[in-house]
């Protein structure tokens, strides 16, 4: 059964992130509803790659407490966690040439390859369906992976910098697909990593910054997305561009 549209579908509690004996997140707290898409913004090796690994499931922060759909991660099997949870990398690792289109079905429950064309065809990547993952720039690379998490089905998707290797009008395209799979309507959610805060401001509801004290801001897009905000996020001054009728702008100072 699918959760009704204001359902808290992810709840992280974690003390501290570390990396190695670094700590890069003290004392989160981090609540995802669905319809929400939250954005995870900081420098270089804040921590945001560590973060949404950890809420994959894929590392566990020690005395962390992560609930999905009120449900102990912990407690779960991996075919459930499948069905909860989709995982994209910032840059998948392949050893195998396999057809695009068996790499999008490889994710599936069911090897559904008209639904797999579909997810292939909503990122524009179906025409490279019969190629093999190894021929493929970064970029279309990275628009067959977002195919694959969709393909999952899953109620929650995580992604790590789904559009750092894209073009302007893949940017585009991508934030509208996303946008569709998590909205106040729907009953799934987003929670993903970028450096480029228009895209970021076009697209998130909500807004998780990482500090460099390990210290966090995280609230509705416009609560965060401030310059005095994001002058402590990434220590340089930025400019607001207001534009009606559309998200603002944001231009790094000099």
């Amino acid at each position: 059964m699918q959760p009704t549209s204001r359902a808290e579908l992810l709840d992280l509690r974690v003390p501290a992130l570390l990396a190695g004996s670094r700590e890069l997140v003290r004392d989160l707290r981090l609540r995802v509803h669905a319809g929400q898409r939250w954005a995870i913004i900081g420098r270089n090796g804040a921590g945001k790659s560590t973060l949404l690994r950890a809420l994959a499931g894929l590392q566990a922060p020690r005395n962390a407490s992560l609930l999905l759909g009120g449900e102990s991660m912990a407690r779960m099997s991996p075919a459930r966690l499948a069905r909860w949870r989709a995982y994209m990398p910032a840059v998948p690792h392949d050893r195998f040439g396999l057809p695009v289109l068996d790499a999008v079905m490889l994710g599936q429950r069911d090897g559904d390859a008209i639904r797999a064309m579909e997810c292939l065809r909503r990122v524009d990547a179906h025409e490279l369906a019969p190629r093999s993952l190894l021929s493929l720039s970064a970029g279309e690379r990275q628009r067959v992976a977002l195919a694959q998490a969709l393909a999952q089905d899953t109620t929650l998707l995580l992604l790590d910098e789904p559009v750092s290797f894209q073009d302007p009008r893949h940017h585009a395209a991508m934030a509208a697909v996303l946008r569709e799979h998590a909205h106040a309507d729907a009953g799934s959610a987003l929670v993903f990593s970028a450096h480029d805060l228009n895209w970021v401001a076009a697209l998130a509801t909500h807004v998780l910054a990482l500090l460099p004290d390990a210290a966090w801001i995280g609230g509705g897009a416009s609560e965060v997305l401030r310059a005095d905000v994001l002058e402590s996020v990434y220590g340089c001054a930025w400019q607001r561009i207001e534009r009606a009728g559309r998200s603002d702008l944001w231009v790094p100072a000099d």
